[in-house]
């Protein structure tokens, strides 16, 4: 039996949109995380200065 070349495309476009919206939701983690980061510090530098 032969491979159909419609449902490759569909599963890779799936595959694709699934990474895409794994690397945002990681993405989104790492740009929280960083923001805190910086709060933190911040709030350090404060107290040293005080």
């Amino acid at each position: 039996m032969r491979k159909r070349n419609v449902m490759t495309s569909k599963t890779r476009a799936s595959m694709n949109n699934r990474r895409r919206l794994l690397l945002k939701r990681l993405h989104q983690k790492v740009m929280s995380r960083r923001q805190q980061f910086q709060q933190q510090e911040m709030f350090d530098d404060m107290a040293e200065a005080c």
